[in-house]
């Protein structure tokens, strides 16, 4: 079973820009909101399949497609939004199978960073927005969730620079950590904005889940996600 859409690679290959490319889910173009789900950066492992797996294009979908798509693997930052936007500590395997096949996931940092206590620099994070609001014109995208909301004021810049309407402001208040929402107009297309926390370690899956109710469709294949509770939810994991 094919999980991917190629149809997009010949675009993707012609941006030399870009050294992986991203994960477009096979039923993306039938997505009744095309979402384009926005992780921050890969660490480079110890060992020399990290090098060889990253000179290549293929390089994200490979590492995509081993977390996401085996569903038993617990790897936090996959399982952790599976679980906020179905609003479910275990959601079944056609839900996640559902949500990854319908949304593209890019990595905004362009380069692989050396330790998880590296973080990136403004430079990279304004390289990666260039390239994201160009992927997002090429790909149709009308909603972005981002992982992490450092990188909210280099997408200020960069849309400046590109001469595009971006509006952010802060939302709603998790722990210790506030999202960040807006909308990106481009003048021919519109596409709305949810920055939340990292959803690795420390990720209140139940709360984060009603701010993305809130703020984004959350209708992925055959499933919608279950409308948020009335108290917002408890602590996750």
């Amino acid at each position: 079973m094919s999980f991917l859409d190629l149809s997009y690679d010949h675009i993707f290959e012609a941006r030399k820009s870009l050294p992986w490319w991203p994960w477009v889910g096979s039923q993306y173009a039938a997505s009744t909101t095309k979402t384009m789900v926005l992780g921050e950066s890969i660490y480079e492992w110890s060992d020399k399949n990290f090098q060889e797996r990253y000179a290549r294009t293929t390089g994200l979908r490979e590492t995509h497609e081993r977390h996401a798509l085996r569903f038993k693997r617990n790897s936090p930052y996959v399982r952790n939004i599976e679980r906020a936007i179905f609003l479910a500590s275990n959601p079944k395997d056609e839900q996640k199978r559902s949500l990854w096949t319908s949304v593209a996931y890019h990595n905004l940092v362009l380069e692989p960073l050396r330790d998880i206590e590296h973080r990136p620099s403004q430079g990279q994070f304004l390289k990666g927005w260039a390239e994201v609001l160009d992927l997002c014109g090429l790909l149709s995208v009308q909603q972005l969730l981002v992982y992490g909301v450092g990188s909210a004021s280099a997408l200020r810049e960069v849309a400046l620079s590109k001469n595009v309407s971006c509006r952010i402001e802060k939302g709603e208040k998790v722990g210790r950590c506030s999202a960040r929402r807006g909308l990106i107009d481009t003048g021919d297309s519109q596409i709305k904005l949810l920055f939340i926390r990292h959803p690795s370690e420390f990720f209140s899956w139940k709360r984060w889940g009603g701010v993305i109710h809130e703020n984004l469709a959350v209708q992925f294949g055959d499933y919608v996600g279950a409308a948020p509770t009335s108290d917002g939810g408890g602590g996750g994991i």
